[in-house]
């Protein structure tokens, strides 16, 4: 393959190279403090301590450590630089092949999954308590998460290594590369079916079981004639929030799915015809790992533009007003 691909290679650099290193530079330098001031109004506003908010700010983690260690930031420039294999394999799994990015990318995939199925849960079946996430479990589940999602990465942490051959379109080793993923068949099916469609499959359910409540059946957050402010502020509040979780599903899927989607045709055609058509596959790889990337930039606009809750806290931090202002 790494033959097939130095015909090509002048082709693939230049424009196309400085085109993706702004677009990745601009996704970091924007989603990096984004993600941030997400984690501070959540730890600093006490209205906040939700077990919902509090999964948030796991996403907002994930997603920060995904933009920081973006192999996309690194991988085109090294194409023209030779490192020893020590060096370089140790690059390749921290930075440019994709080692430690999957983890934090199947965090936020686990917890976007988490949070439909937390919702769900407190809005469709209330009276189902002992399935109900508290407080005092989120800890539990976010450990269980990230342990799931370093788990499941263990094969790209293995096989990330320096390419020492000089033509190859890509400066490392690693299965989700057009140079390698002929290698990894099983491992690919795996990771697109279980963090790509099945958890869309999980995001989908929850969330139209919560929309038929809202708007079809009227079940949840139904309040009689002559309710007091309070019930009012707080159906209004859950109707917000499921505003703000559906953007993010709609993101996660648009974001996601296209990745996993393109890797699993790969699976399932010849060789020979990747070969054949490399130029066109290799853009259209670079656009759906973008994507990917770009999902974690998206999230914390969402909060801003999406929940009043996450505008006020970031009034009452930057602007010095004091939260018991805020607090209900």
């Amino acid at each position: 393959m790494a033959s097939n691909s130095s015909a090509n290679n002048n082709s693939y650099s230049s424009g196309q190279d400085v085109a993706f290193a702004v677009m990745y530079s601009f996704i970091v330098i924007i989603g990096v403090p984004a993600n941030c001031i997400v984690i501070t109004i959540v730890r600093k506003t006490p209205s906040m301590h939700t077990t919902t908010n509090y999964l948030l700010m796991n996403l907002a983690v994930a997603d920060l450590i995904t933009l920081i260690m973006c192999p996309g930031i690194y991988d085109f420039s090294l194409n023209k630089v030779h490192l020893d294999k020590t060096v370089g394999d140790f690059i390749c799994k921290l930075f440019v092949g994709n080692a430690v990015v999957p983890m934090t990318i199947n965090v936020a995939v686990l917890t976007v999954s988490t949070i439909a199925v937390e919702r769900y849960l407190a809005l469709v079946k209330p009276f189902h308590t002992g399935l109900r996430l508290t407080k005092k479990r989120v800890p539990y589940v976010v450990a269980l998460l990230w342990t799931l999602a370093v788990l499941s990465c263990i094969p790209d942490l293995i096989t990330n290594t320096i390419d020492p051959n000089p033509l190859s379109t890509y400066p490392c080793k690693r299965p989700w590369s057009l140079d390698e993923y002929f290698h990894h068949k099983g491992f690919i099916v795996f990771t697109g079916v279980f963090f790509g469609f099945f958890p869309s499959i999980v995001i989908f359910f929850c969330y139209f079981g919560i929309f038929r409540g809202l708007f079809i059946t009227n079940t949840i957050c139904a309040t009689p004639e002559g309710s007091s402010n309070t019930a009012l502020e707080d159906q209004h509040s859950k109707k917000q929030l499921f505003k703000l979780l559906l953007w993010l599903m709609i993101l996660f899927c648009f974001c996601t799915l296209p990745f996993a989607i393109f890797f699993i045709y790969l699976t399932a055609i010849e060789t020979t015809t990747v070969a054949s058509n490399r130029e066109c596959l290799f853009f259209v790889h670079r656009m759906v790992r973008f994507l990917l990337i770009a999902n974690s930039f998206c999230n914390p606009l969402v909060y801003a533009f999406q929940s009043s809750n996450y505008r006020e806290g970031f009034k009452i931090i930057f602007c010095c007003k004091s939260t018991d202002e805020s607090s209900p």
